[in-house]
């Protein structure tokens, strides 16, 4: 694949925080960069992917319950 060189434009406040970051972590402000967007962008696929999978087992019409209504001490103990 060709190296694209994508730029972007941070906000003034985002290019402060990631140079102090980077001077902070000792590494480049580009390296740093790098590694935080490739994160991101790992994350976000993951939510995708799992918001598919959780699509697939949503059942129109199905009786939901609260997470604060389930007894999970009982429920996790068997």
């Amino acid at each position: 694949m060709a190296n694209l060189g994508t730029s972007i434009a941070l906000s003034r406040e985002t290019s402060h925080q990631l140079a102090e970051l980077a001077e902070l972590t000792k590494q480049s402000v580009q390296e740093l960069a790098e590694r935080l967007i490739r994160e991101a962008i790992e994350l976000e696929e993951e939510d995708i992917l799992l918001s598919a999978v959780a699509d697939e087992y949503d059942i129109e019409g199905a009786k939901k319950t609260k997470s604060e209504d389930v007894d999970w001490d009982t429920l996790l103990s068997t």
